[in-house]
């Protein structure tokens, strides 16, 4: 069973309007594997917190708060990033797991509670989220920005080579199967949008350095009124 992400977010939205919060500014960056969003997200915010010093201070999420949701789920962290790789379970082991987790949450639950948490940070504002499916989460979010990093697959592999202590066959492997968890992901929330749809901006690092991209980037939130 699929998220209605629509109605969900629907719900959360009026949630805000009761609440009287004006969600945002918030960037969302997606990214193809070896495309570093933590190295945009960086020199983005070395930007962003020069231009406001007088601001609240931008900061970043990624994965790292699967901890976050983890605790708040008396769950294992490998039991959420299951969910978010976009990894069906199956009856058995969905009866093993209830009976060994204290406190059993079924993969919508899980799910939800996602949703929840990057909702958080992103209504909270300043804040660039990295994947977590942010993009098709904070669509509805007018103060945001949405941004998606690739490069061709070939350059990939050569850049991640050279990071890693592997071989070209292995690498090639790993870079298509966290694109491929990547998608899942998107897919997962039901969007029914082209997925090209939901960025703003497109950039192709192969060709530009990080630098540029952020100075493009914040042109683009100045002229939104974003910052």
């Amino acid at each position: 069973m699929g998220i209605d992400l629509k109605k969900y977010l629907t719900e959360q939205y009026q949630k805000s309007i009761d609440k009287d919060v004006k969600p945002g500014p918030v960037i969302t960056i997606s990214r193809e594997y070896g495309c570093s969003a933590k190295l945009l997200a960086t020199e983005l915010i070395d930007q962003l917190n020069y231009i406001k010093k007088d601001k609240k201070n931008w900061t970043w999420i990624n994965k790292e708060i699967f901890e976050d949701t983890a605790q708040v789920l008396n769950l294992k962290q490998n039991r959420i990033k299951h969910v978010f790789e976009g990894k069906k379970m199956g009856l058995i082991d969905s009866i093993i797991m209830s009976s060994s987790e204290r406190y059993y949450k079924s993969d919508l639950a899980i799910k939800k509670k996602m949703i929840e948490v990057v909702r958080s940070f992103a209504e909270k504002g300043e804040t660039i989220i990295i994947g977590l499916g942010s993009s098709v989460i904070c669509r509805d979010i007018k103060k945001s920005l949405h941004i998606r990093l690739q490069a061709p697959f070939d350059w990939r592999i050569k850049r991640t080579v050279e990071k890693r202590n592997k071989s070209i066959e292995e690498v090639k492997k790993y870079t298509k199967d966290i694109d491929k968890k990547r998608d899942t992901l998107r897919k997962s929330f039901e969007s029914k949008e082209d997925y090209n749809e939901l960025f703003d901006l497109t950039f192709n690092v192969m060709t530009m350095s990080y630098k540029e991209i952020a100075e493009i980037i914040i042109f683009t939130m100045k002229k939104r009124k974003l910052i």
